[in-house]
């Protein structure tokens, strides 16, 4: 589309490839998501899903700002977040402290609480450090949607099965079946337990199969305190069930001990 110049290419998947544009309509930088995994029904999918993208409005949420079909691939426009990814961080051993992490816990708790909280609900389902942007000034905004469904039953596919990364997903994603809210919040825990132990909890698959046995951050660092590893252990669950109810819950827990 004559409106966006690709500049460079910011990364690749399965399915497409996201690339860093200058919009040359209103003179800034874009973020386009492209996907080539097309056919009949994944067309009316995309538009249904940009358009509820598009509506959506939160500080932590990048906006969809277009989108379009071109020689059989979608192309979503959304605004460029500046900024490095918590895997690169991570990586790079750039230290956090625990009140930072809470504070970016409070804010990515209230995107996906937003995200659960449309009609129809809107479940994330590939929350992960390489997924969630830290800008320069000092915020944190969740960047993809590569498979964000909604939680119309009808509409619930197997596409978001197979895309995951290990352990990030829930076990009930990794074994292909049904995700919702407490889903997205066993991810979101996982990407907590990252930032603080600076590597990922025990795969959640091989925990399901008994080969490996979640080690609670407590164990791994003794000054934590000790309400905020309790947290993240019951958001780990393997059951989605032994999980809190809500992501608001989970973030009110890591806030301040159970009375």
């Amino acid at each position: 589309k004559s409106r966006y110049k690709i500049l460079d290419q910011l990364g690749a998947g399965g399915m497409g490839e996201v690339y860093l544009a200058d919009d040359q309509t209103l003179e800034n930088k874009v973020a386009i998501k492209a996907n080539h995994n097309l056919n009949a029904n994944a067309t009316a999918q995309f538009i249904r899903d940009a358009r509820l993208l598009a509506s959506l409005k939160q500080p932590n949420l990048p906006r969809v700002i277009d989108y379009f079909t071109e020689n059989d691939s979608q192309f979503l426009v959304m605004d460029y977040i500046p900024g490095e990814n918590f895997r690169t961080l991570v990586e790079n051993k750039t230290p956090f402290t625990i009140m930072q992490i809470l504070s970016w816990a409070e804010q990515l708790g209230s995107a996906i609480t937003y995200l659960h909280t449309q009609n129809p609900p809107i479940y994330h389902r590939d929350i992960k450090p390489a997924n969630i942007k830290l800008t320069p000034a000092g915020d944190v905004v969740l960047v993809d949607f590569g498979i964000a469904k909604t939680g119309d039953p009808s509409a619930e596919t197997q596409s978001g099965a197979w895309a995951f990364t290990p352990g990030f997903a829930p076990p009930e994603q990794v074994s292909g079946m049904r995700t919702g809210p407490q889903s997205d919040q066993f991810s979101l825990a996982s990407t907590l337990y990252y930032l603080i132990a600076g590597k990922a909890p025990a795969d959640s698959a091989r925990r399901l199969m008994g080969e490996e046995q979640l080690v609670s951050l407590k164990a791994l660092l003794l000054d934590i305190p000790e309400h905020i590893s309790d947290a993240i252990d019951k958001a780990l669950s393997i059951q989605p069930d032994g999980r809190f109810t809500t992501v608001a819950d989970f973030v009110a827990a890591l806030r301040s001990p159970a009375p």
